[in-house]
């Protein structure tokens, strides 16, 4: 019986066996990230940058898959009770994913960010507050935060969030910019997000508009509405509309408090 030979065994042709294919080396930039490397690991990265020198030290553009990754972990440890990593406090853990997540155009992320960061106690809200009143002291920061505002304003699913954020950061470039849809959301909203809508119109003290919208909330069903718009009319200079308007519903108001607040205003 012959001998059997087996797939790799049989070398009796005396041909040379074909050669490995050749490896290519793609540059890393290539991949999402480095073979040794993780999303984490990219994040302090990324933060330690912006720390030194404010930008973010890598092509964010390459890690747009990653970009909610990066989100998670900023809440993750914005939102830990031992935030303190990498010698950076969590108010400067926030400010620099907010700006990363803005320098890198995600949208959608930010989004998120913020809604999440909503949801925390007042203390880590204050943080992101700071971080984009500081940011919007500046172009072109300012506009690109307008312009999230005004869409987020515009859309059902993120206006409470948006009014939320203004209410509290009392930007009057950013109010302005957002006015038309303030003043809708004044007029017609409900709750603590009309509220909040006046409450942001409130700055615009010279704005013969948003005057005009305020006063026809004096007349308001809603008593809190009809509060915050009187006190926000506080902080407009007294002219012979304001007075009028005032002195027409002190009569019909049936709350104790704003009855107080139009008789000052009617004198």
């Amino acid at each position: 019986m012959a001998e059997q030979k087996f797939g790799g065994d049989d070398d009796s042709s005396g041909n040379p066996l074909p050669a490995a294919p050749k490896k290519i080396k793609l540059p890393l930039w290539k991949f999402e990230l480095s073979p040794d490397a993780n999303v984490r690991d990219l994040f302090w990265k990324i933060m330690a940058s912006y720390a030194a020198t404010k930008k973010p030290g890598v092509d964010l553009g390459l890690y747009y898959a990653d970009r909610f990754a990066l989100m998670q972990i900023a809440l993750s440890i914005g939102l830990s009770p031992h935030p303190q990593a990498f010698g950076l406090s969590t108010k400067f853990v926030i400010h620099y994913a907010n700006m990363m997540i803005i320098d890198a155009n995600w949208r959608d992320a930010w989004f998120e960010y913020i809604e999440r960061l909503r949801e925390a106690n007042e203390k880590i809200q204050h943080h992101l507050i700071f971080s984009i009143k500081t940011l919007v002291s500046s172009e072109p920061y300012r506009q690109i935060f307008s312009d999230l505002f005004t869409q987020m304003l515009r859309n059902r699913n993120s206006d409470v969030v948006a009014l939320h954020y203004l209410a509290n950061i009392k930007n009057v470039d950013l109010i302005t910019s957002a006015k038309k849809e303030l003043i809708i959301l004044a007029r017609g909203g409900i709750g603590q997000d009309q509220v909040n809508a006046v409450r942001s119109l409130s700055l615009l003290k010279t704005d013969q508009e948003v005057k005009r919208s305020l006063l026809v909330l004096l007349a308001h069903w809603d008593s809190e509405a009809r509060f915050a718009a009187v006190t926000a009319l506080k902080g407009f200079e007294k002219d012979e509309e304001i007075r009028t308007a005032a002195s027409r519903r002190i009569n019909l108001e049936t709350d104790e408090e704003i009855k107080k607040l139009l008789v000052r205003l009617s004198k």
